[in-house]
């Protein structure tokens, strides 16, 4: 299959592919969402004096892994049928760069394997500009059969000539994105005009919200994580930076634990916590998710444990006693497993198991985590006495990674005998 990119429609003088959203120009952005389905081979259809601006706004190709090759149009409305018959012998998956389309539309669009325009019901028919969602699949047989009458193909418009032609509604079914752990509406966006690229990010951003949440995530995380993302999101900062800084921060808070500065240290962990969420929702809203980019699990896991270890001790300090260190090493060793279990989980069933089923999801609001670990701390320090923080935090691990394995057993075991749990 190959991807083509219609990238020569223009307001003006300005080719809308050029405009930002997110602070990424929409022509990389496509380019980012094609690379996270491994769909690098593209062609770009573009007018004759725009090549430049667009070779400019698409960038560096080898950081995407990808190749790309340019056809040019003299006209912003047509989709050349034989140029395109002559760049490649492939099905063809056609992409309006000015649309920000949910990638696993793309995906289905694809998989079903005839020729079909990408449509949203809600809006109208395809075949004008309200309902049509900015994508289409064309066969190469039937590419064949429209470039016999025409070098050009007024688009989308002229496939309605094709008897064959169908329409895939974005509305058929809800998409399980399993990477913010719900369902979420199918998303496709025209963007034309500032106005159009503001409320696309609005709605990127807070479309990349989680659902199934701790109470503190929830509640108080979650909407300054969406202040912060949408004042970052236009800047050029990528989620992998943000990374970066997060964890930088996250060990400081372990050196003011460690140095016994427990009030500034429990306060910077909250703004840790906060934090921790912009970047995650930064690769989705910007489209630049990455492998790399899952490596910040491993470095939430390293500084985490370390606040734990780092708390451990200066409990410890306050009060030398043996059963401080025993209580910190069972909170380290019931989390670990916790967190072993729903990892495994997720592997063998690909979706976490805090989204499996009701009640999973129902006690993930109050498990041991972080977040629910990080109000343990701070009162520990309000009332002077971090070891009965300590206590309650190993009480939770316990009782967390106790449940965890019995509910991934029951599951598993179920799965075992073909019955699978709703991911609704």
């Amino acid at each position: 299959m190959q991807v083509v990119i219609l990238a020569h429609r223009r307001v003006g003088d300005i080719p809308l592919a050029l405009r930002p959203v997110c602070g990424v120009p929409l022509i990389r952005r496509q380019l980012q969402v094609l690379r996270m389905f491994e769909w690098r081979q593209v062609i770009l259809i573009i007018c004759p004096q725009d090549r430049q601006r667009i070779a400019s706004a698409v960038g560096d190709l080898a950081s995407l892994g990808m190749q790309v090759g340019y056809l040019t149009t003299p006209s912003e409305a047509d989709l050349p049928l034989k140029a395109c018959l002559e760049a490649t012998e492939d099905d063809l998956l056609i992409v309006e760069a000015h649309y920000v389309i949910e990638g696993a539309l793309l995906e289905r669009l694809v998989a079903a394997g005839t020729t079909a325009l990408l449509g949203d019901a809600k809006y109208g028919s395809p075949s004008s500009e309200e309902g049509y969602a900015g994508a289409a699949f064309l066969t190469r047989s039937e590419l064949e059969k429209l470039a016999v009458d025409a070098d050009a193909l007024p688009w989308p418009t002229g496939l309605m000539r094709l008897p064959t032609m169908k329409v895939m509604d974005v509305q058929g079914d809800d998409l399980y994105v399993a990477e913010v752990r719900r369902r979420v509406e199918p998303f496709w966006y025209a963007v034309t005009s500032d106005a159009d690229a503001e409320r696309c990010k609005h709605a990127l951003v807070i479309g990349s919200q989680k659902r199934t949440l701790d109470v503190l995530a929830w509640y108080f995380n979650r909407p300054l994580e969406n202040w912060i993302t949408l004042r970052l999101a236009d800047w050029p900062i990528t989620p992998n930076q943000m990374t970066v800084i997060v964890i930088l921060v996250a060990f400081v808070v372990s050196g003011l634990f460690l140095s016994g500065w427990l009030w500034p240290a429990v306060l910077l962990a909250f703004v840790v916590n906060v934090l921790d969420g912009v970047d995650g929702k930064l690769a989705r809203a910007k489209a630049l998710a990455t492998r790399l980019g899952q490596l910040e699990h491993s470095f939430d896991l390293l500084y985490e444990q370390s606040w734990y270890i780092a708390y451990t001790w200066a409990a410890y300090r306050l009060w030398p006693s043996l059963a401080v260190l025993v209580v910190g090493f069972m909170m380290l060793l019931f989390d670990s497993f916790a967190r072993h279990v729903s990892m495994q989980f997720r592997q063998v069933m690909g979706i976490a198991l805090a989204d499996y089923a009701p009640f999973d999801r129902r006690f993930r609001r109050f498990d041991g985590r972080r977040n629910i670990y990080s109000i343990y701390m701070l009162l520990g320090v309000l009332v002077g006495h971090p070891f009965y923080a300590l206590v309650a935090m190993a009480l939770h691990a316990m009782i967390t990674g106790i449940v965890y394995a019995m509910r991934a057993g029951l599951h598993l075991r179920w799965a075992d005998r073909g019955i699978f749990g709703r991911q609704g």
